[in-house]
């Protein structure tokens, strides 16, 4: 049972790692403005992020199997001997770092996107606004000016 529960926590140190090499990878994309790449590296994290949690489950079924009312764990680590305690807490160690070095990127990718959407906002709407016309007298379609219809008013007096 442990041979399982080191290899499951093995796995998953392996997965987060690979996580923050996509995670680079993606921030690498979003530098180049590259949409397409950024789409399909995200899809692919994605996915990982669902195999991580599955494992994760599997994980806690197995902590489980040994002492029912562990919700992580953390909560058989007491239990077990010296040499597994030492090792899977050194396991769990490197993760909680990787994981760590995660966050950050993963903010970072964030803050980079939330950065190009607000800049092609705003370019979108420059433009917009250059192309629209300032002034009501422009050319129609048949190259003649509009007649824009003065705007409605009060007539008093008697018909």
């Amino acid at each position: 049972m442990i041979k399982y529960i080191q290899e499951n926590v093995s796995r998953q140190s392996k997965a987060v790692l690979l996580l923050s090499m996509l995670l680079k990878e993606e921030f690498s994309l979003l530098m180049k403005n590259d949409p397409q790449g950024v789409t399909s590296v995200e899809m692919v994290i994605q996915e990982l992020m669902r195999q991580i949690a599955s494992e994760r489950m599997s994980l806690r079924a197995l902590a489980q199997k040994i002492d029912p009312a562990a919700e992580r764990l953390t909560d058989i680590l007491p239990a077990l001997a010296d040499e597994h305690r030492v090792k899977l807490e050194n396991l769990l160690l490197k993760m909680d770092g990787q994981e760590q070095d995660c966050a950050v990127q993963a903010a970072k990718n964030q803050q980079l996107a939330q950065a190009l959407l607000e800049q092609s906002s705003s370019m979108l709407d420059f433009l917009h606004r250059e192309i629209t016309p300032k002034s009501h007298n422009v050319y129609s379609a048949r190259g003649r000016y509009q007649n824009v219809a003065p705007p409605a008013t009060l007539i008093n007096g008697r018909l």
